[in-house]
């Protein structure tokens, strides 16, 4: 199995880890971005299933992506294929035709996401599939704990565990978390995950650079129609390209992403854009041309911050201020991924505010002083939506009760007062979502349509026009001292 995974020999952190998880230990590993994290997780858990009788899904393996289940999956399945273990991915892109075969014919592991968890336990066939569930992995716990699908999963995973009626070893995996203890809570359910603090060094370079226009800036800003200000940063990304062989331009949101990635591709043709709303097939296309050398520059939100294996990355740009030192971290370690390897960041600020906030974030960076994360609790929407969840994964009725105790088993809850869960209910009522049928909730059709259509808890992101009256002239973003844009055509 480590020949399969290329592991020469296993480190401290995956001995440790391998020890606990064979004890049965729930677990949550902190350790450095290419220390082997999964394979620590997974070689315990499958030299377990190769002894034992198959039947179900017996481990889910839950990440944050969808892309990164789609590497995930090639390397799982180059660990189980000397053995009779299966493994499939299901999320949003999978083919109606590839679920009827996961239902007829479950994985031993299976690899998806919250929200497709939430989708899939309340189906009765999938249940009694889901009810031989022994291991569930997190991975990039960090990437859930501040939002509402952190709340979302650790319900989830309490419902899955009335399913199982029984509890199932948990192993949550991150390289980047301040205060720990705080997600150990979360994803432990009724007890915390013990932490373990992988006493491993990875070495990491930063540097912050604030490009200033010279000559050349302002003939490239005139021939692009930007500002003098955003050409010096586009030639420092140029020159950063040629000084490596690989690089990642990291960005902080998608239109400066598709604006940065136009831009750059005018002055040179190895270059691409990478984030969330590009079509599946664009996406893998961008990643297999990185990992194949054709593209050498790809400039991504952060789809790729995560470990979606786009093969060796030199160097790591960030336009703009991280803002958080864990992405910071997170996005330098993408390159020199191996633990001995040095990974390197270049941050490039667009201001003096920029430059002094960017340097703030190295600094905290080199000193590991991570932002600690803040836990939603009593999320009032996400609990309603629990409820009905709930009550679909008993058939569409079950009593209030039932419903109360397990939801008030997830951490986030564990503080339900009977008076706002009742509020809850009667709202729910109220808009036909559920009927109170004395102590027991009946979902109808309404409220079926309502689970499955708000599985999500990602926010959605409208923009609109911002038109000047007097002109007709769109206004968005323009800049207090020159009246336009630093990208604006």
């Amino acid at each position: 199995m480590l020949h399969r995974a290329e592991i020469s020999k296993i480190n401290d952190m995956q001995e440790r880890a391998l020890s606990e998880i064979r004890a049965g230990s729930h677990l949550l590993i902190v350790a450095p971005t290419g220390s082997g994290k999964t394979e620590a997780a997974l070689f315990p858990i499958l030299e377990s299933l190769g002894a034992s009788d198959r039947g179900g899904i017996q481990v889910l393996y839950i990440t944050p992506l969808r892309a990164l289940n789609r590497n995930l999956i090639d390397r799982i399945q180059r660990l189980v294929a000397s053995t009779n273990l299966t493994a499939a991915v299901r999320h949003g892109d999978t083919a109606p035709s590839e679920r009827r075969k996961q239902a007829a014919n479950p994985p031993d592991i299976l690899i998806t996401t919250p929200e497709t968890l939430q989708a899939i336990l309340p189906g009765k066939l999938m249940q009694r599939h889901l009810k031989q569930v022994r291991y569930v992995i997190v991975d990039e716990v960090h990437q859930f704990a501040e939002d509402r699908r952190g709340i979302q999963l650790a319900v989830g995973l309490q419902r899955l565990r009335r399913i199982t009626e029984r509890d199932f070893q948990r192993i949550g995996l991150s390289a980047t978390v301040g205060h720990p203890d705080a997600i150990a809570s979360l994803f432990g359910g009724e007890k915390a995950l013990e932490v373990l603090l992988a006493p491993l060094e990875k070495r990491y370079e930063y540097r912050v650079e604030w490009p200033r226009p010279i000559d050349k800036d302002f003939e490239t800003a005139r021939d692009l129609y930007i500002t003098p200000e955003a050409a010096a940063g586009l030639s420092a990304i140029d020159d950063s390209l040629d000084e490596s062989r690989s690089t990642l331009v990291f960005v902080n949101a998608r239109p400066l992403a598709e604006l940065l990635g136009s831009r750059l591709s005018m002055v040179r043709q190895d270059v691409a854009v990478h984030h969330g709303s590009l079509p599946r097939e664009e996406r893998e296309r961008v990643e297999a041309g990185f990992k194949g050398g054709e593209i050498k520059g790809l400039v991504s939100t952060s789809t790729l911050e995560l470990g979606i294996d786009i093969g060796t990355v030199d160097k790591v740009v960030q336009y703009n201020s991280p803002r958080q030192v864990t992405s910071l971290i997170q996005r330098v370690g993408r390159s020199g991924h191996k633990l001995d390897r040095t990974s390197r960041g270049l941050v490039l600020a667009v201001s003096s505010d920029d430059a002094i906030e960017s340097l703030a974030a190295v600094q905290a960076a080199q000193e590991n002083d991570l932002e600690p994360r803040h836990i939603h609790r009593l999320a009032l929407d996400v609990l309603a939506h629990q409820v009905v969840g709930s009550a679909l994964d008993q058939g569409g009725t079950a009593p209030w009760s039932d419903i109360l105790s397990t939801i008030r088993t997830a951490d986030p809850y564990r503080e339900l007062e009977d008076a706002q869960a009742d509020r809850v209910a009667e709202f729910l009522a109220h808009l036909g979502i559920i009927r109170q049928e004395g102590d027991r909730i009946r979902v109808p059709p309404k409220g079926r349509r309502y689970y499955f259509e708000n599985l999500s808890t990602i926010r959605d992101e409208r923009r609109y026009p911002v038109i000047c009256t007097s002109s007709s002239a769109d206004v968005r973003g323009r800049s207090r001292r020159s009246g336009r844009t630093a990208w604006s055509t």
